[in-house]
């Protein structure tokens, strides 16, 4: 049998079959029971129940457009000066703006060289900013030349420094008119009415939690609009527990509050004290990168959380491991038996591939930039922000390594196999 690296299912096709076959051929045997009412152990059956949540009615509205579409300019009351603010370079930010600027260019509200539009390009670069910010003028929407703000995002201090120049910028100086914050750094730096400008912020992990915004479809604050997925966060734990059925969770948390918010650890947190189920905290300061300060503390709450005897391990965003040689900081648990289960992010794909056991992925991220753009568009068009519904949905799926399963013993259901968007069969230990 060919040795699949990976597939994607393309929209309408089931590789269930395919998937299951891959398994064979590496000695799997897997059930064809369907949604067994009782929840069995995870040792006596190799699976629990699962839930589908890879549901094709929810969508945000916007589709993606031909690439051979010719754009109709718009005439606006006003150009829109649009800055952009985000903690640090982000796969998922690059994905997001990439497609927001595509649909603004085919809607015409957005001038760009059409070179761009059909391919990809890193936006957080200076050279490419400059670029689309000169090719934009003229346009309803205008990117500011000097208008793009970010940090490493383990520099607080660079971070604060450019949040306030900003802040300053936008009070003092005027000539801001619009502002794009990617994630919840931003969200919680900038989702302020006081500004006086329509602030929109993009890709944010659980905003509610994170006190960013309150809850409901429709912003509490005026002149704010964040993007929300609702119940995205606890709706993943769920799925992983009813296919795992495990009872103690181990996961690294960050002591800085503002990457513990995006880590999501509170909502965690609560589907554990509803479900019945451990969570098993172990807190570090994995963002602290002086002399491997992270890698350290990776170490030492690994050996923590394994003389816990836990049974899954939950990976978050920001947890002190780097990407080189991903595999053999994880190797310990999976040595152990233990799930090693991926947080969602577009980048937990890329860690699948290293070895993590199983990732819900959002199948098509670009969707949320369509989303965005739509909401920018409506903004000039004079609909205030919370006005517009800020619940943006798209197909979550899950990513399966194959190797890793073998490695700790998992066999998984022929149902769980059909919801599989990204299968590997080997681990990239680069």
């Amino acid at each position: 049998m060919q040795n699949i690296t990976w597939f994607k299912r393309r929209s309408g096709i089931r590789h269930g079959l395919l998937s299951a076959l891959a398994l064979l051929a590496a000695g799997f045997c897997f059930s064809e029971t369907v949604l067994a009412a009782p929840k069995p152990e995870r040792d006596a059956a190799g699976y629990g129940e699962y839930v589908v949540i890879d549901d094709r009615s929810g969508n945000s509205g916007f589709s993606p457009y031909s690439e051979t579409a010719k754009p109709v300019p718009q005439t606006c009351s006003k150009t829109w000066r649009l800055a952009v603010v985000q903690m640090g370079s982000y796969y998922d930010f690059r994905i997001i703006m990439n497609a927001m600027l595509k649909k603004l260019y085919r809607d015409g509200y957005f001038i760009m060289d059409p070179e761009m539009a059909d391919g990809e390009y890193l936006f957080d670069n200076p050279e490419v900013w400059k670029k689309l910010s000169d090719n934009s003028r003229g346009g309803c929407i205008e990117l500011i030349p000097d208008g793009f703000y970010t940090a490493d995002w383990d520099d607080q201090d660079l971070w604060e420094q450019e949040t306030e120049r900003l802040r300053r910028r936008i009070l003092d100086d005027r000539d801001v008119d619009i502002l794009l914050g990617m994630g919840v750094a931003a969200g919680m730096k900038f989702a302020d009415s006081e500004l006086g400008i329509p602030v929109m912020i993009a890709d944010p992990s659980s905003p509610e939690t994170a006190g960013i915004i309150g809850p409901g479809e429709y912003s509490d604050k005026p002149n704010v609009h964040v993007q929300k997925y609702p119940k995205r966060t606890s709706m993943a734990i769920r799925s992983y527990l009813s296919i795992f059925n495990f009872k103690k969770l181990g996961i690294m948390v960050d002591r800085d509050v503002t990457i513990r918010r995006m880590q999501s650890f509170d909502v965690i947190r609560k589907v554990a004290d509803e479900e019945g189920f451990q969570v098993i905290p172990c807190f570090g300061e994995f963002q602290d990168r002086t002399d491997m300060k992270n890698v350290r503390e990776f170490e030492r709450c690994r050996a923590e959380l394994l003389s816990q005897k836990i049974d899954a391990v939950y990976m978050p965003i920001f947890d002190g491991t780097e990407t080189e040689n991903y595999f053999s900081s994880i190797k310990p648990f999976i040595d152990e038996d233990i799930i090693v289960i991926g947080d969602g992010n577009t980048g937990s794909t890329e860690r699948v591939e290293r070895g993590v056991l199983v990732s819900l992925v959002e199948v098509e991220i670009d969707e949320s930039g369509r989303f965005e753009a739509g909401v920018l568009e409506q903004i000039i068009n004079g609909t205030p922000p919370e006005k517009i519904s800020q619940y943006y949905r798209t197909n979550l799926s899950f990513a399966l390594n194959l190797k890793t399963a073998l490695l700790v013993n998992w066999k998984p259901s022929f149902e769980f196999l059909m919801m599989v968007e990204y299968l590997f069969e080997n681990i990239n230990f680069k």
